[in-house]
């Protein structure tokens, strides 16, 4: 304190004091500041309201690969290309207009010629609403972008190796159902002529007799075997290409005509069939229909030793999807063989008790599943079973 000082009253001493006080934390604060600046790891420039520089960090310098005095005064669009220096024009202008903070992407020149791609990111300093300067910080994104663009090109890459090989198993699935129908074709003819052959020998003979029935009526029986496993395949390849009609379906009438369907099953039986009232869905009727005939005529198959066959047709409902069961009182099944039921040939029972050729319920889970729907069973034995297909209430075609 000066001896002029000394002469002050002591409240304005104590005010001076104060005063430098605050200089000096000022000047502490500043200094903090300025050092935080030049040591940050993150390229950052100062610029006036034009866009030049006034003042770099090293790290700035590092990234220009330029000295501090080679970057003042200069700006800083001179070392960008010109797509970027309106970029980074459109970020200060916005800065200027009180939108006090902005980001956007731009490249920059470096000295040895390579381009960087960076992020730029803009701060308005102000000081008591004065404008003081930009403040511009720069991130290079260059390693993100090139990663970024190596991914999109897998992605791309693989999207073409798909479709690829989509292609590939349409042509495959295409050359394997004309394969099977011509298989089918060949084979109908030989079989026929093998069963009418069957039918002239039989009226052939001169009378019963154990010694030629007997093998004859097993030969028959194999190839009505073969005609219907013919059938059954011929059925499933058709469900494989059939065109769908999508429209609203009401699954009531489409009931009633399985049941008409399966009346000479029920011929010379007890069969009581009941049914809650059914949903009206979004699908095709064919394919509708065949799954609920699969399933009766499952139901009525294996209900035949029973006096008195029971067959419910039950419906739920979840948020999703319309629930539809076939429930019987017949042979059942043990459930730790389930996932077999609706495989191809996947026979629970021995085709010389239940006659089917075990194409029937694998035909129902690829009906179901080109609409987004699934299949499953329940069952005990000697307790019945109960087949059910969940059928979504919004669609999901699949090919």
């Amino acid at each position: 304190m000066t001896d002029s000082e000394h002469t002050l009253p002591p409240a304005v001493q104590r005010r001076l004091q104060a005063l430098e006080e605050q200089v000096r934390e000022l000047q502490v604060s500043e200094q903090r500041s300025a050092t935080l600046f030049y040591e940050a790891p993150t390229p950052a420039f100062l610029l006036n309201s034009q866009g030049r520089i006034q003042n770099v960090n090293a790290a700035g310098c590092g990234l220009l690969g330029r000295t501090p005095e080679a970057l003042l005064g200069r700006r800083l669009d001179e070392f960008m290309p010109p797509p970027s220096r309106g970029s980074l024009g459109t970020l200060l202008k916005q800065g200027a207009k009180g939108q006090l903070k902005q980001r956007g992407e731009a490249q920059l020149l470096r000295v040895e010629g390579s381009m960087a791609n960076v992020q730029v990111d803009v701060a308005v300093i102000q000081r008591e609403g004065t404008f003081l300067h930009f403040y511009v910080g720069i991130t290079d994104v260059s390693a993100y972008k090139q990663a970024h663009q190596h991914l999109l090109d897998e992605h791309a890459t693989q999207k073409q190796q798909l479709l690829q090989r989509a292609l590939t198993v349409r042509t495959l699935n295409q050359e394997l159902d004309q394969t099977v129908k011509v298989f089918i074709q060949q084979l109908q003819l030989p079989v026929a002529r093998a069963m009418s052959c069957l039918g002239l020998l039989r009226k052939a003979l001169p009378g019963p007799s154990e010694e030629f029935l007997g093998p004859m009526t097993n030969a028959e029986r194999a190839v009505q075997q073969v005609i219907a496993l013919l059938a059954s395949i011929d059925r499933y390849m058709q469900v494989r290409s059939m065109r769908v009609r999508l429209q609203r379906v009401d699954l009531n009438p489409v009931l009633q005509d399985v049941l008409k369907n399966a009346q000479p099953v029920m011929a010379d039986r007890e069969v009581q069939i009941t049914h809650d009232a059914l949903p009206t869905v979004q699908g095709d009727r064919q394919a509708l229909y065949l799954i609920l005939d699969e399933y009766v005529a499952n139901a009525l198959k294996f209900t035949k030793g029973r006096e008195l066959a029971r067959v419910h047709v039950m419906v739920r409902e979840t948020e999703a999807e319309h629930l539809i069961g076939v429930e019987d009182n017949g042979t059942g099944f043990n459930m730790r063989s389930r996932d077999k039921l609706f495989q191809l040939f996947g026979r629970l029972h021995p085709s010389r008790e239940y006659e089917g050729s075990g194409i029937g319920l694998a035909t129902v889970r690829r009906s179901c599943e080109r609409f987004g729907g699934r299949v499953w069973a329940e069952g005990k034995p000697g307790h019945g079973a109960t087949f059910w297909f969940a059928w979504p209430k919004n669609l999901r075609l699949q090919e």
